[in-house]
């Protein structure tokens, strides 16, 4: 997973501002390699989770403390999981200096108690990628909040992955077994008198600013514009609440010129899923196939797609309606769908080379909107009552005199409960096949080569020997084959991976 060089050191700059009521914490971004948590896996009586690889992306950590002393680390925030797991120092890859968030040494903690031997086990998509470790239990402060004294959490001693996870999601969407759910970050948060409501609002900010904040407990209305809708989580196959769906029900393009295309049918209705651990946005297939084609992506292998990097600093826009009549539209930038170079300029059909597409097709046909849209909305996460609230975010604000604290048995300050609409879920196995998404084609031996873009986003590409302005045909679902697949190893070759 991390076989692309050494790791860089990392610093975590965490400030908290703590108030009767709620707790904020700013945190900072980082690349990473892979290991995007995706989604949770079957449960039975050990964790096993599912991570996805990804090419370098965007993560978000908070600091946190555990044990006595405390110990501190950084840890991914995770809106679609609900465990917390960290690296132990013993760990083969902590000795090897990679555990660049920090670990933890049980024997230096008094408070530190063993839960069960041998029961967390996360496995990730590659073949050995598993973080194994037990169950154990100690002092945890989340940013310098006052100290939760019994935590449980997973202590990883076979580690593939460098630092852990913090998941606050529901309780019941934990990954081990249904039976013995216990007390979350989260829960003790609440029980401890740390915060009043059992509810967060998240600003993850744009892709060229360096921190956000999550504020447990609180919202903050200077991060916003326009109006802050609530939108009912859907229920599970069980007809319990364990993960954030709402409803979407509409998906369109906004052109440099100003003109709109939707992309998705009248009466469209589809609950995703609103998960901070997944770097991308996964839309079902048809939605996918009309924007990877109509942005010219290419797939690369693995569903990892590419587009010229030059489409950073294009205008336009795609646009997420939720709940129906009465609901929220949410803006996307495409500069906020454009990450981090893949392809470099001389192995690429553009002179501005090759960079990470922020879409991907459905999981096991389900839908989810990850850090690529997420960082264009502010977003409150309302566990009690089982409902988020979405507006428009305000970039790049600072001001905090606003924050306000969400009170037990209110309603979330500012925010309009109008939205009508309810999601169908999609379980289980995709019904359909992968879009028609090019895969690379390839120009003498090295020469990865854009598609050909149906939507006008007003820039030029160069693809091969000819250059092309990309402009709107009528049809994003029209699709360019690639001449050459482009096999692992050549891209290995291409993306300089041993």
């Amino acid at each position: 997973m991390h076989s692309v060089g050494a790791l860089t050191a990392l610093t975590l700059v965490t400030s908290c501002l703590a108030s009767p009521g709620y707790l904020k914490l700013d945190f900072q971004k980082r690349h990473r390699y892979e290991a995007w948590l995706a989604r949770r896996a079957e449960v039975d009586d050990t964790v096993d989770g599912v991570l996805t690889q990804a090419a370098t992306k965007l993560e978000y950590l908070v600091n946190i403390t555990v044990g006595t002393p405390p110990q501190s680390l950084g840890v991914t925030l995770d809106t679609g999981s609900s465990d917390l797991w960290i690296p132990a120092t013993s760990s083969a890859l902590c000795k090897k200096g990679q555990c660049d968030a920090g670990s933890f040494t049980s024997t230096q903690s008094s408070t530190y108690k063993v839960v069960e031997r041998g029961g967390f086990n996360i496995t990730y998509a590659a073949p050995g990628d598993t973080d194994a470790g037990d169950w154990v239990m100690d002092t945890v402060t989340v940013g310098g909040s006052p100290s939760i004294k019994s935590q449980q959490f997973g202590l990883a001693t076979s580690l593939f992955d460098p630092h852990g996870v913090m998941g606050i999601g529901y309780a019941s969407n934990e990954a081990q077994n249904p039976e013995n759910v216990y007390p979350t970050v989260l829960d003790n948060m609440k029980s401890d008198g740390i915060i009043d409501r059992k509810a967060y609002s998240l600003y993850l900010n744009d892709l060229q600013a360096n921190t956000g904040a999550v504020i447990f407990g609180g919202v903050d209305p200077s991060k916003y514009t326009g109006d802050l809708i609530a939108l009912p989580f859907q229920e599970g196959p069980t007809g319990d609440f364990t993960e954030f769906y709402v409803t979407l029900t509409g998906v369109s393009f906004t052109d440099h010129a100003g003109s709109t295309t939707q992309l998705t049918p009248q009466g469209y209705a589809q609950a995703v899923l609103l998960d901070s651990g997944t770097s991308e946005t996964l839309l079902t297939d048809e939605v996918f196939s009309a924007i990877a084609n109509g942005f010219g992506a290419v797939d690369i292998g693995d569903d990892d797609y590419v587009v010229p990097c030059s489409y950073a600093t294009a205008n336009g826009s795609i646009n997420y309606s939720f709940g129906g009549e009465g609901g929220i539209n949410i803006s996307v930038p495409i500069s906020q769908l454009v990450g981090e170079l893949d392809i470099p300029p001389k192995n690429f059909g553009d002179q501005s080379g090759g960079c990470d597409f922020g879409f991907g097709p459905p999981i096991d046909g389900v839908s989810i909107l990850g850090d690529t849209f997420l960082r264009s909305v502010y977003a409150v996460f309302d566990l009690d009552n089982n409902l988020a609230a979405l507006a428009q975010a305000a970039e790049n604000r600072t001001d905090t005199s606003s924050i306000a604290a969400i009170s037990s048995g209110t309603s979330i300050p500012g925010a309009s409960m109008t939205a009508t609409a309810t999601g169908t879920q999609l379980s289980g196995a995709a019904t359909t096949e992968l879009p028609a998404v090019p895969t690379a084609s390839i120009q003498g031996t090295a020469l990865v080569l854009p598609g050909t873009p149906t939507f006008n986003v007003g820039v030029t590409v160069t693809k091969g020997s000819s250059t092309a302005t990309s402009s709107s045909s009528g049809s994003a679902n029209a699709a360019t084959p690639g001449a050459v697949l482009l096999g692992l190893g050549l891209a290995a070759g291409i993306l300089g991976v041993s």
